[in-house]
């Protein structure tokens, strides 16, 4: 798939890879309803892509954990631009030692790494049937393939969302959906950010490195384009650059 003239729904939108994919997509002529909770960031990023008095982006709060804000992602793109084309459930949080903290914060980053990829992705065959097809990519993570103790709920919901998006690899045929999944190592990012106090985390990231963000939205690039890409994932990781793990692991 081509993405100039595209309309792109992209969830976590507003900083790292969610921004900078709105940026890459409206550089290649596609239309970006952007949804997340970091109002400043999302006004900003907007002004900064809508220029010449062109509407390329519309940013909108969404907490992805309520799907009436979802809902109202795909609304706005129906009604502004006329249907969806691409769908991107980039929207992630994660904490070091969410399960052993005895309170419940485990709970909120299943609902946001893994229950709204699902219904984003229920909204968005919805949608992108009206258009005869069309592409859904995820974020994944390396972590999906290599546990880390310090964070098992968050590498339990990459790893089912890796599961979950090649389960839907028929999808391809039935539909002309085809949806992926993009499994990053560590790169910049407001989370990374957080996450790189901790000493456990910190000599992880150490041991693995970065990998730059430009490559991680190359990965995302090639999913739209690839046209034979349907239930893969792309790794992303310092040792390859974009490597398709298909129905195995690694």
């Amino acid at each position: 798939m081509q993405i100039k003239d595209k309309v792109v729904i992209l969830t976590g939108g507003a900083n790292g890879i969610g921004a900078a994919l709105a940026r890459r997509l409206v550089s290649e002529g596609a239309r970006v309803i952007i949804g997340d909770i970091d109002r400043k960031a999302g006004q900003e990023l907007i002004t900064e892509l809508n220029q010449n008095n062109k509407v390329n982006a519309i940013f909108i709060f969404c907490d992805v954990t309520n799907f009436d804000h979802l809902s109202q992602l795909f609304d706005t793109a129906q009604n502004t631009f006329g249907g969806v084309d691409i769908v991107f459930n980039n929207a992630g949080i994660g904490q070091e030692n969410e399960f052993y903290d005895q309170t419940n914060r485990w709970i909120k980053i299943i609902d946001v790494n893994l229950n709204a990829v699902i219904k984003g992705t229920q909204l968005g065959i919805q949608y992108l049937k009206k258009r005869g097809g069309g592409v859904i990519i995820n974020t994944a993570s390396m972590s999906a393939f290599y546990p880390v103790s310090y964070s098992p709920i968050y590498s339990t919901t990459k790893r089912a969302v890796v599961g979950f998006t090649q389960s839907l690899r028929d999808l391809k045929d039935t539909d002309k959906i085809r949806v992926n999944a993009v499994a990053p190592s560590y790169f910049e990012s407001n989370l990374t950010q957080e996450l790189l106090k901790s000493k456990e985390y910190g000599q992880a990231a150490k041991n693995f490195g970065f990998v730059p963000i430009d490559d991680v939205i190359a990965a995302f690039i090639r999913i739209i384009q690839d046209d034979k890409l349907a239930g893969d994932t792309i790794a992303v990781t310092t040792r390859y650059k974009s490597k398709i793990i298909s129905k195995s692991s690694l």
